[in-house]
């Protein structure tokens, strides 16, 4: 990896629905986004547009080790059925500049991925390796999370 090459973190999971029902679920973030990850988020909404179209403004409250992170940002792309990309705003843009939603239909099932982009990240795992390392393994941990119980939703 270069020293600024971008590090993306990623996780699949194959739920038992349709593309279309986890887009379903995703245009209505604002209703089952504490349901999503009940120990971790809090609140989001749009601020600005509707529901995943791109150039929409959110805002989202979430806790990660025991802080609120308030988080705001657009969404950069739609496919419907298919991709959702939020972009951060600044200063976390800086840092981690935006996060995919991917959607893959495979059969019956659909294969969801969450993708989170890292700035830098080359530079962050030789220089700040040690506090980096704690860090990349709680977000995956977030993101398996969310992974997980989306599952768990979608297929009651």
């Amino acid at each position: 990896m270069s020293m600024f090459s971008q590090l993306v973190l990623s996780d699949s999971i194959e739920i038992k629905t349709t593309p279309e029902k986890i887009w379903e679920f995703f245009t209505n973030l604002e209703k089952n986004y504490k349901a999503w990850h009940p120990q971790d988020h809090i609140l989001f909404k749009w601020t600005k547009g509707k529901p995943m179209e791109t150039g929409s403004c959110w805002y989202g409250e979430e806790v990660v080790r025991g802080k609120i992170f308030r988080l705001k940002g657009t969404i950069g792309e739609v496919i419907p059925n298919r991709k959702i990309v939020l972009k951060y705003s600044f200063p976390i843009s800086s840092v981690a500049p935006r996060v995919e939603w991917l959607i893959e239909p495979r059969g019956p099932n659909s294969i969801f991925t969450a993708k989170s982009y890292l700035r830098a990240g080359g530079f962050f795992l030789k220089y700040f390796k040690k506090e980096m390392e704690p860090k990349i393994e709680m977000h995956y941990e977030h993101v398996k999370g969310e992974g997980e119980n989306l599952k768990k939703f979608l297929e009651q």
